[in-house]
């Protein structure tokens, strides 16, 4: 699925990029950015996936959700001087995301797990919230020179080189794709590449690091989602979670923008 997900990024980027034309005529500076970029992005995408066919999406979702941090602890490193109010949004958004993960329901959250399966899912949001962070920076700094969606579009070859090897180790589970899962895919890929080309796009702003803080918000919305979709049950305590998720996104937002 993975594999498939970037692909079709692709094809859904190829016409946008023709027309704008400032690929074949921009400068070429920020490719092997770009190829990092494609790199990380499908370690981090093969291993969420990987994370998800395991856990239910109210535990991968708020357990990888933090990433973003990493990236704002790069930026300390290149600059970044967040106040103490920054750090303690920060410290909110990964408070909350773990109350998210932890206090879910007697069958549900991390008690939903398989004992026998859960190093490898913790292990996946691992590789995946790093891989994540990295291609972020790396999406970042390509996209300056290139053009957001153009580096997104250079991403996905590596990206599908690297996830070939990986797809024909997995198991077939099922007789083969079924009309819902081709709709999802492609669902999937166009929400795929318009994230990632937007999270490129932030690159061009200061305090980027703060909005990549932002994303962070994607553990709670992906509780609220699964509650609808998949009807997962939302405790109280994971409710109290959400909101001290998007209390802190809201804060690091007026604050990058001031």
């Amino acid at each position: 699925m993975a594999f498939l997900v970037v692909i079709l990024g692709a094809v859904f980027l190829l016409p946008p990029v023709v027309y704008r034309g400032s690929l074949w005529s921009g400068s070429m500076v920020g490719i092997p950015q770009a190829v990092l970029l494609g790199v990380f992005y499908a370690l981090a995408i093969g291993s969420l996936l990987k994370a998800f066919s395991l856990a239910p999406v109210s535990i991968v979702g708020p357990f990888t959700a933090p990433y973003p941090a990493l990236v704002v602890i790069w930026g300390m490193f290149n600059g970044l001087t967040p106040t103490f109010a920054d750090l303690s949004a920060i410290a909110v958004i990964i408070a909350g995301t773990v109350i998210v993960a932890r206090f879910g329901h007697e069958h549900g959250g991390i008690n939903a797990i398989q004992r026998s399966q859960l190093t490898t899912v913790l292990a996946c949001c691992a590789l995946a919230s790093f891989s994540f962070a990295a291609s972020i920076i790396f999406g970042q700094i390509a996209g300056q020179s290139l053009g957001a969606m153009e580096a997104t579009f250079i991403s996905r070859l590596p990206a599908a080189l690297l996830l070939v090897p990986l797809a024909l180790r997995e198991k077939p589970r099922g007789k083969g794709m079924t009309r819902g899962s081709i709709v999802a895919t492609l669902v999937m890929a166009v929400c795929d590449v318009a994230a990632v080309s937007a999270i490129n796009f932030m690159g061009l702003f200061p305090n980027t690091e703060f909005g990549s803080m932002a994303i962070s918000a994607y553990g709670a919305l992906t509780v609220l989602l699964a509650t609808i979709v998949l009807k997962e049950k939302v405790s109280a305590a994971q409710w109290v979670g959400i909101v001290m998720v998007a209390a802190g996104v809201i804060y690091l937002g007026y604050s990058g923008s001031v």
